[in-house]
């Protein structure tokens, strides 16, 4: 393991690292008070990456392969690149959202196959499937981490790109995600330099890549990249999130939600994520997406 040392005065870790666990049981992260974990890929191989923290010292570890590409790229991980200059909200009630989130910053992980996987799973369908998914994903075809006992690496492209819709099947992924898996698998190596570049850059490359649509790079950009100005588009929930605790309005669709969130460029990011933070949901008039196990069909 190599290990450095970082002050984030400033800076709250639980919640700028936390933001990155999605979905419940996350074989490949782990979180706990003062302490993060996650077992990922990297263009040098398997990695895994341990932050522990008190007051405004970071301990960070990093081991395997990848150990030294994730300790170089651990700054914006920790949100110490997320740049907040210029964000000062006079209206509530994101003045409030900030002065209660003051801390938060938007995670870079730099880790786009595993991102890429991980979104593409979750697309249309529940949290619940989403979840299980990709937990039967990582456990059938990723590998332990020694580095992180207890943590497990998400398969590597080259084992999904040659997976059939068949062994998908057995995961309860649709043949249009498993595609969309494969397609991403595929376009794996020659995407992982573009990390290092800014995501208005990249965008292109990355959106040419089949599966890889609008609601799916738009999270890439806020979750690979820490873009702070991305808008999260093509989401069921977010946008009525949005316009719940903005403008008190109970229903939106995306046109909306962008109108709203324009006048917070180049922070629009920011300011989703503190709604996202604020909790505040809008009346729910439908019943909630149910879990589909296709596995039996």
């Amino acid at each position: 393991m190599t290990t450095d040392e970082v002050d984030v005065q400033g800076i709250d870790l639980e919640a700028t690292l936390g933001a990155l666990a999605w979905l419940p049981g996350d074989p490949t992260l782990r979180t706990a008070p003062g302490r993060f974990e996650r077992a990922t890929l990297t263009p040098d191989g398997p990695g895994g990456l341990v932050v522990t923290w008190s007051g405004s010292a970071a301990r960070i570890e990093a081991g395997g392969p990848g150990g030294t590409w994730l300790l170089t790229r651990a700054p914006g991980l920790l949100g110490l690149l997320d740049d907040v200059t210029g964000f000062d909200p006079r209206e509530q009630p994101v003045r409030d959202l900030w002065r209660r989130n003051r801390g938060r910053r938007i995670a870079r992980t730099s880790t786009l196959w595993h991102d890429a996987a991980y979104l593409i799973v979750q697309q249309r369908i529940s949290r619940v499937d989403a979840a299980a998914q990709w937990k039967r994903l990582v456990h059938g075809y990723g590998s332990p981490s020694e580095t992180v006992p207890g943590l497990v690496h998400p398969p590597d492209p080259a084992t999904v790109g040659r997976l059939g819709s068949a062994d998908f099947h057995r995961l309860g992924i649709d043949r249009r995600r498993a595609e969309h898996l494969v397609s991403a698998a595929r376009a794996a190596r020659a995407l992982a330099p573009l990390v290092d570049r800014p995501f208005e850059e990249a965008l292109p490359a990355v959106r040419s890549v089949r599966g890889l649509g609008p609601w799916t790079c738009s999270c890439l950009g806020a979750r690979c990249w820490g873009d702070r100005d991305i808008a999260i588009v093509g989401d069921d929930g977010i946008p009525s999130m949005v316009a719940w605790t903005l403008a008190g309005e109970p229903r939106a669709d995306d046109a909306r939600m962008l109108e709203l969130l324009e006048p917070h460029r180049p922070h629009r990011q920011r300011v989703l994520q503190l709604v996202l933070a604020g909790g505040r949901r809008p009346p729910r008039y439908g019943p909630r997406r149910r879990a589909n196990d296709i596995r039996g069909r």
